[in-house]
């Protein structure tokens, strides 16, 4: 019998944002990600395999940090500087190298490319 918990994924994150329309534009014309739905109140934002969920309210976004992995970081670096958005170069922490920034709502973001060869630090 398989357990009923192999391998869970996460399916989405559900934030809440002061003004969706900034936090729209911001992950989809900043950061150049998809925005898969948007639908009355809230907006989808599509990751491979999950989702950010954009809704209107009191963010929380204090503690939280989000990593996101991309293909390319030193790439993504350029774009963010496109949009005046100011960060230091990429770290290299062995296991990645990533960036790291706050969203319009406070939303600490962790943006990294994973390399294929070394393991991810365990928790």
């Amino acid at each position: 019998m398989t357990p009923p918990y192999q391998d869970p994924r996460l399916q989405f994150l559900w934030l809440l944002v002061q003004n969706l329309r900034s936090s729209v534009d911001f992950y989809r014309d900043v950061l150049g990600f998809p925005v898969q739905d948007e639908v009355g109140n809230f907006a989808v934002v599509h990751l491979a395999n999950s989702q950010l969920y954009l809704a209107p309210g009191q963010p929380a976004g204090e503690g939280l940090q989000i990593a996101i992995a991309v293909p390319d970081v030193d790439a993504l670096q350029q774009r963010l500087s496109a949009h005046q958005i100011n960060l230091s170069a990429p770290v290299d922490a062995g296991w990645a190298r990533y960036l790291e920034l706050n969203d319009p709502d406070g939303y600490h973001l962790i943006l990294l490319q994973p390399h294929t060869d070394t393991p991810s630090p365990n928790p």
